[in-house]
């Protein structure tokens, strides 16, 4: 009896030895494990049978039966499983099923096959019994393991619903990074520091979760930048845009865009929009970009100015044409907001007049294919400032109007064709 005992205890360790190591380098004894392993155990059952032909009574032969036919069943219904889901939906359909739907579909396949051939193996056995016995133990077991019965059907409801995939960039509260994996009771997330973040699935299906990779990986990113009251917006919006296009990582559509939020207490609060295509590259861009905006700002003469409040004294500002004798006309500008030329500029100090065309020897040459040679002239007269158009082939417009002769006002907008430029009148720019 003892050496029947240890043949069948020799048989089973050795069989699931075998099984253990095939696992490691066969695909097909990996899905086959379990019902490999439940015929290691009827095997082992077959061969004490054999060897004390004494104990081969009308139960034990019923056992054994049901064992093989309870064998067969979870072998056709494992390689009908794995034709669905492998073959099937995966291979020719092309769908990404979650990991824990064959896993739990399988589980509840072998144990209803269990309860159905116990029933056909054994008539009399009472089966609702077992059956309520299973439930009473369910429940006790459920409430001891509530929490982790929640994090595994949250983790169920993660991998059918899909909100997000392995390697989407994900927020979750404060905390944020990319899926490394999804199992049965937690999620995993690479963080931008490289470590790893463990997520009960519970915790997910109650917190609100942001997707950065749906429906489109592409993500916004946001510049806040203050300025001076002193600077005018455009000249800062073509500034930033300059900066913005310098960078090569920054996506050219959709384009980026500045938006005037705020006027501030000491500061006019501009922020630059731009697109990147993965959010976890998107504060080593945002930084390159600040550092760039930075060194633009001091380059153009643009401040950016500390948080503080500056009282200043001054001298009413000059009307055009309201100057005492003897004084000059006020420091003006003429800045090129749109066009081939857009960023120059051209200083009117001193009240010499100053041409514009396409001819080098103007003050201002421009590529404008619609610009004349000589095509228009800024000069101090008693009125102000006064732009006259030189005979222009295609004409000159001031601020949407066409114009021969315009008395010019701070902020006018002169056009040639698509060369647009703004004159500045009472501030002094640097040249």
């Amino acid at each position: 009896m003892t050496l029947t005992i240890l043949g069948s205890v020799a048989v089973l360790a050795l069989l699931v030895a075998a099984i253990a190591a095939l696992r490691r380098r066969f695909f097909w004894v990996r899905q086959l494990s379990f019902p490999l392993y439940v015929a290691a155990a009827v095997a082992s059952l077959e061969v004490f049978s054999r060897l004390q032909p004494g104990y081969q009574t009308a139960a034990v032969a019923a056992a054994l039966g049901w064992a093989w036919l309870f064998l067969g069943l979870i072998l056709i219904f494992r390689l009908l499983g794995l034709y669905l889901f492998e073959v099937h939906l995966t291979a020719r359909q092309g769908m990404s099923l979650p990991p824990l739907l064959p896993a739990v579909t399988m589980t509840l396949v072998y144990l209803v096959t269990a309860f159905v051939t116990l029933r056909l193996s054994f008539p009399r056995l009472d089966v609702t019994a077992l059956i309520a016995t299973s439930a009473v133990t369910s429940l006790v077991l459920g409430l001891a393991l509530q929490p982790i019965l929640s994090n595994f059907f949250a983790g169920l409801v993660i991998s059918i619903e899909k909100p997000f995939r392995i390697n989407d960039w994900i927020k979750v509260g404060d905390l944020e990074g990319r899926v490394a994996a999804i199992t049965w009771r937690t999620t995993h997330l690479r963080t931008r520091d490289n470590d790893n973040l463990v997520i009960p699935n519970g915790k997910l299906a109650d917190e609100r979760v942001l997707n950065y990779y749906y429906p489109h990986p592409v993500h916004m990113e946001r510049i806040k930048v203050p300025v001076h009251f002193d600077e005018p917006p455009y000249r800062v919006r073509r500034v930033l845009l300059d900066c913005a296009a310098a960078v090569p990582e920054v996506l050219d559509k959709p384009a980026p865009d500045v938006y005037v939020l705020s006027f501030e207490a000491s500061a006019i609060l501009h922020e630059l929009r731009i697109w990147v295509e993965d959010v976890a590259t998107a504060p080593r861009i945002a930084s390159d970009l600040r550092a760039r905006i930075w060194e633009s700002l001091h380059r153009e003469g643009i401040v950016i100015p500390y948080p503080i409040q500056t009282l200043e004294i001054s001298r009413p500002r000059r009307r055009p044409g309201s100057g005492e004798e003897g004084e000059g006309p006020p420091p003006a500008r003429l800045y090129v907001a749109e066009g081939p030329e857009h960023g120059r500029s051209l200083a009117l100090d001193g009240g010499a007049p100053a041409t514009l065309g396409r001819s080098r020897a103007c003050s201002l040459p421009l590529t404008e294919p619609n610009a004349s040679k000589e095509h228009l002239r800024l000069a101090w007269e008693e009125e102000g400032w006064v732009m006259t158009d030189l005979g222009s082939s295609h004409g000159t417009r001031v601020n949407g109007r066409p114009a021969q002769r315009a008395v010019l006002r701070p902020f006018d907008r002169i056009a040639i064709g698509d060369t647009v430029m703004i004159f500045e009148s009472h501030v002094a720019r640097p040249s």
